[in-house]
């Protein structure tokens, strides 16, 4: 390290409000990157509004189309020098694992001796640890593990994550600090008759939407199975999917036409922006049957849009159901089966207050600047030492 970079990161240091904190991350392509996208972007952002210098550095080209990045916020890639940046940085905070970015950059930050936080954004989840097993072993072995273990600090979004992520780097210290949400971009939501223009069959509808990639993972042979039972007793009741296609579209489609309900779901594809805020205000519930999460953007949107909630328990919320704001139920079809049926044999006043219970929580625990307000306390604590913030568990 030059004597002038460790002038500069020394200055940095004295002023709590300001430091220069580079997050780096695969991409920003909502359609390939899934909802790690709106994650970081809500992380960074409500980071800067609380006073950080905050850069993104991505080694892929991003696409965010009409998700719009905050105002103000630097966002270099895929030219920018990763390694310079990562020696110019304060601290680093990488997002997800298995990919080169996080193999550059944590090797960078050992070098100049940058501490260096490693987000698993769910995937150190045990399904996805058994997905590409082998292939995910080796380089665990030769690389991700040094990583792991060699980090200032893992975040954990959940709470079983920490568990997830202490299995892997045993010593190293967890911060628990979860995804929260922009609850200004789910008030004013359109009128439903904007995606009912488009969408005729969804007029008269009980409309229970699935929104996120659609991936084995996401639990959607078990949603097949639950429509093909409850689809007699509730012949208004019709399935919603938004998200973009990862090889589970398919096979669903495969089974909503053997049980004779092809006309009882509609696909929209990924959507984004004015596109999703039109999507959400066509939905009178929402369901994620999923077998694995880190922490689902989907989850607290649909708690901030004030919808009835209906997801599995590995995605790992169990506040929402402890809040009166969800039915949480284990990933299996017969489960989800009788939460949805539950669900549609309340009175609309009852969902209304299950989904009035999901907003209040939101508003008190998880928007994003209450989430950036314990981030930055550890960075701070990460480049000027001290004792750990109260979020960090030893």
């Amino acid at each position: 390290m030059t004597a002038t970079a460790m002038k500069s990161r020394s200055k940095s240091t004295t002023s709590p409000a300001r430091g220069r904190w580079l997050h780096l991350c695969n991409g920003l392509d909502p359609v390939r990157d899934g909802g790690m996208v709106p994650s970081i972007l809500g992380m960074t952002g409500a980071l800067q509004r609380a006073g950080g210098d905050v850069r993104i550095v991505t080694p892929t080209p991003s696409r965010l189309d009409d998700l719009a990045p905050p105002e103000g916020l630097a966002i270099d890639g895929p030219d920018a020098d990763l390694v310079a940046a990562v020696r110019a940085a304060e601290v680093v905070h990488m997002h997800g694992l298995w990919q080169a970015h996080s193999r550059r950059g944590a090797a960078a930050a050992r070098a100049s001796r940058v501490p260096y936080v490693m987000a698993a954004h769910g995937m150190a989840e045990p399904w996805a640890l058994r997905h590409k097993r082998w292939k995910k072993a080796l380089y665990l072995a030769l690389v991700e593990s040094r990583n792991l273990r060699r980090a200032a600090c893992l975040h954990a979004l959940s709470r079983p994550e920490i568990g997830h992520l202490r299995d892997l780097a045993p010593w190293a210290p967890v911060c628990f600090v979860p995804n929260g949400v922009d609850l200004a971009a789910f008030d004013d939501l359109p009128p439903r008759a904007a995606l009912e223009a488009e969408h005729p069959e969804l007029k008269g509808k009980f409309v229970l939407l699935f929104y996120g990639r659609v991936h084995a993972k996401k639990g959607l042979d078990l949603l097949a199975r639950s429509m093909g039972a409850l689809a007699r007793d509730f012949p208004n009741l019709h399935l919603l999917i938004a998200g973009k296609d990862d090889g589970a579209l398919a096979p669903f489609a495969d089974r909503v036409s053997a049980l004779g309900l092809n006309g009882r779901a509609t696909y929209v594809g990924h959507v984004s922006g004015e596109k999703a805020r039109r999507v959400w205000a066509a939905a009178d519930a929402f369901t994620l049957p999923s077998y694995s999460e880190g922490f689902s953007m989907a989850i607290l949107e649909a708690l901030a849009c004030s919808l009835p909630c209906v997801f599995t328990t590995a995605c790992h919320f169990p506040e929402a159901a402890r809040a009166g704001a969800a039915v949480v139920v284990e990933p299996e079809a017969e489960a989800l089966t009788q939460a949805l049926r539950d669900l549609m044999e309340r009175s609309p006043g009852e969902r209304g207050e299950l989904g009035a219970n999901g907003r209040r929580l939101v508003e008190a625990d998880y928007t994003w600047d209450q989430q950036a307000g314990k981030l930055a306390s550890v960075y701070r604590w990460l480049a000027g030492g001290g004792p750990p913030p109260e979020c960090v568990i030893p």
